[in-house]
């Protein structure tokens, strides 16, 4: 029972300390961060397997960063300091391919088709991570809205830069 109360405590009373700790990092990650990636949860925006309508959304998330001037856009991984991952809202996709089967010279040769498919949030996310811990991270910010990604409101790029500039703040 003594176990059940020191447990609960500490969900308790340590849960504001953390939560305080964790926005202080987003702050002072964010606030000093210079150089950001925008990318899609399949990584390089020319893979085959990225939506086009994602692959749009980058790209139209790229020139909102560019008109806010408040960081400058990179386009490889090892030059970020912060990854901003977008996704257009779809509940279901659906995938399709022609593979080839490769074998020695003895061995069977064919090919084969595949389908597979993908469920997913309809509404639009954009997420931010620490580049040096890469998109399988713990986000630092993350959030999502109908048409959220649709210019020229770009409702999530909005909601992110008032985060930013309100941590930039400083409080008396």
């Amino acid at each position: 029972m003594h176990k059940l109360s020191l447990a609960t405590f500490l969900l308790l009373f340590c849960s504001p300390v953390l939560t305080a700790n964790e926005k202080g990092a987003l702050s002072a990650v964010v606030q000093n961060a210079t150089y950001v990636l925008v990318t899609t949860p399949w990584g390089n925006l020319f893979d085959p397997r990225v939506n086009p309508d994602d692959r749009k959304a980058a790209a139209d998330v790229q020139d909102a960063i560019e008109k806010w001037g408040r960081y400058k856009l990179v386009y490889n991984l090892k030059e970020a300091e912060l990854i901003l991952v977008v996704r257009t809202g779809r509940a279901v996709e659906v995938h399709g391919g022609v593979g080839v089967q490769v074998g020695s010279t003895t061995g069977p040769r064919g090919s084969a088709k595949s389908v597979g498919a993908e469920t997913g949030d309809p509404q639009d996310t954009l997420e931010v991570y620490m580049a040096s811990q890469g998109i399988s991270g713990v986000p630092l910010w993350r959030s999502r809205a109908a048409s959220g990604l649709k210019p020229p409101e770009m409702l999530l790029v909005q909601e992110f830069r008032s985060k930013v500039e309100a941590s930039g703040k400083k409080k008396p």
